[in-house]
């Protein structure tokens, strides 16, 4: 898995245990949807310090880009947020492939009946 992580933090936030969770949650909870996907994923993670909190945005880059991004009080619940979404949105798009993939094979192989 190819991760990169853009942190834009403040000098009190950026230390190394918060990029080390990070880093190391990241991989864990996209490990399962490179698992799933079955090839290499290039993932790009960009947190963001806001007033009122933390942003988080995760691209899962490739044919198609699948983008969510996820605001919070804390940087973990928001990193939870933002993988969550795009593990759902992995999900969908993955459940539409295969369905189309189905479809393609179902009626390429059947044959027209005649009366």
């Amino acid at each position: 898995m190819e991760l990169t992580v853009v942190n834009k933090l403040s000098p009190q936030n950026r230390t190394d245990s918060n990029e080390a969770f990070v880093r190391k949650h990241l991989e864990a909870k996209l490990g399962k949807i490179e698992q799933r996907w079955g090839k290499p994923v290039a993932v790009r993670v960009t947190t963001e310090e806001q007033p009122v909190g933390f942003a988080v945005t995760v691209a899962l880059l490739g044919d198609q880009e699948i983008v969510a991004r996820a605001f919070s009080q804390k940087l973990p619940k928001a990193v939870d947020a933002a993988v969550d979404k795009l593990t759902r949105q992995f999900e969908i798009n993955n459940e539409m492939r295969e369905g189309r993939e189905r479809q393609r094979r179902y009626t390429a192989g059947k044959a027209p009946v005649e009366f």
